[in-house]
């Protein structure tokens, strides 16, 4: 019995990862797939573990969690709050399932880097199809009609159109990732591993190319930043450059009119959105968090909320803005300041164990780990000051297993440091 208990504890995650699909039916389908959690559990009990293993995020996750439950309190609409509710609690499970896992198997953060890789690229692909493409990229369009039904079934999306915006923001974790380890192993797998580093390859051109396609101006410009730190890390002529981009980013934004650079139909919403229209919304958010301090206006309230209490000017009522703009506003306004305190916890413990990380890592494979995560973090978190895959949003299971990653790195490089290098 143990054993079996075990056995199905140590595959946690994928059997998370097969349920995260229910989050997209309905709400009593979705209650379902939460219910098996403590059963999950509770198998973890029984095969002699914790239900939640310790890491350097468990008072973070705590106050997350905590926060959680008292934005209940202030719960307007269940069927609008849920969805994201259930999100944010399968991932904080997922993040749990995937470093347990990585710590019982002895190449298991190898495999959770693959399919971290992978599911990054199943996500592009996807995108490709589902993606309404803009400029020189129109002619991509005509792989829209490739599988319609499939795209237009998933719920969240306007007439089967993905949000290039969003689809960018989950790239900036995936890219970075891919082409760290592309190229910084390019040396080592060429001769030995040719067709692993050439899908490495492969996936590097892929999540690259569909980012820059969504002409998502954030994206972009999240991904240079991610390429240029990642650069500043690993060479010293590379920080030198980071700072020349800096200071020359700074002029530029002097020199231009950057209401202009980043113009938009504040009308259409969405990925139209320009600056003047987010400049509006973030001040809306800011009441927001002055009126509702605490608990939040619930998960996924303030799109709804605002037009009530804090009417847009730029933007008409019928217009859904989805969200803050920002992730530590929108963080904020869903779990409240002590929500958003656990939020950015969870950002800087990431921040020092990547540095410590760093200062200690050996071997190649995990170098390259660990500097695709460093720009991945870069460019998420340069990607959320000017827009948000909020938290329980559907791809954000990717940043849970991205956190699983950093802890798994850690000790590994950690353990590594005492005993000598390992290979993955």
């Amino acid at each position: 019995m143990r054993r079996w208990a075990a056995a199905v504890g140590r595959w946690e995650w994928a059997i998370l990862l097969l349920l995260l699909p229910l989050l997209l039916l309905p709400a009593g389908v979705t209650s379902l797939a939460l219910l098996l959690l403590p059963l999950l559990w509770g198998v973890q009990w029984l095969g002699g573990g914790m239900p939640f293993p310790r890491t350097p995020y468990r008072l973070a996750l705590l106050l997350l969690a905590v926060m959680m439950l008292a934005s209940l309190a202030a719960v307007f609409d269940i069927g609008l709050s849920f969805p994201k509710l259930a999100g944010l609690v399968m991932g904080i499970a997922l993040f749990g399932g995937a470093v347990r896992f990585g710590r019982r198997q002895a190449r298991g953060l190898t495999y959770l880097a693959g399919f971290f890789l992978l599911g990054g690229a199943g996500m592009a692909l996807v995108g490709l199809l589902g993606t309404e493409w803009m400029g020189p990229f129109t002619g991509l369009n005509r792989l829209r009609g490739v599988l319609p039904a499939a795209v237009s079934t998933i719920p969240g999306t306007l007439n089967g159109v993905i949000n290039p915006n969003e689809l960018a923001g989950v790239l900036n974790w995936v890219a970075p990732v891919s082409v760290a380890l592309t190229l910084l192993l390019a040396r080592e797998m060429v001769g030995r591993r040719r067709w692993v580093w050439l899908l490495l390859a492969g996936m590097s051109l892929l999540t690259t190319g569909i980012l820059v396609a969504t002409l998502s101006r954030g994206g972009i410009l999240s991904l240079g930043i991610s390429l240029m730190v990642m650069l500043a890390v690993q060479t010293r002529w590379g920080r030198w450059l980071l700072l020349l981009a800096a200071v020359g980013g700074i002029i530029l934004a002097f020199q231009l009119n950057l209401f202009t650079l980043f113009a938009g139909d504040p009308q259409a919403g969405g990925a139209t959105l320009g600056l003047d229209g987010r400049l509006e919304i973030w001040s809306r958010a800011l009441y927001g968090l002055q009126d509702f301090p605490f608990t939040g206006m619930s998960m996924n309230g303030f799109r709804r909320v605002v037009h009530v209490l804090y009417p847009l000017f730029l933007i008409s009522p019928d217009v859904d803005i989805v969200h803050a703009h920002n992730h530590l506003l929108q963080a904020g306004l869903d779990l409240g300041l002590p929500g958003l305190v656990a939020y950015l916890a969870l950002w800087w413990i990431s921040g020092v164990l990547l540095w410590q990380t760093w200062r200690r890592v050996e071997d190649p494979w995990s170098r390259a780990l660990a500097l695709g995560l460093i720009g991945a973090l870069a460019g998420g978190w340069s990607f959320g000051m000017l827009d948000a895959i909020t938290l329980g949003a559907r791809p954000g299971f990717m940043w849970w297993l991205l956190l699983a990653m950093v802890v798994l790195l850690h000790e590994r490089v950690m353990a590594a440091a005492k005993v000598g290098g390992i290979r993955p």
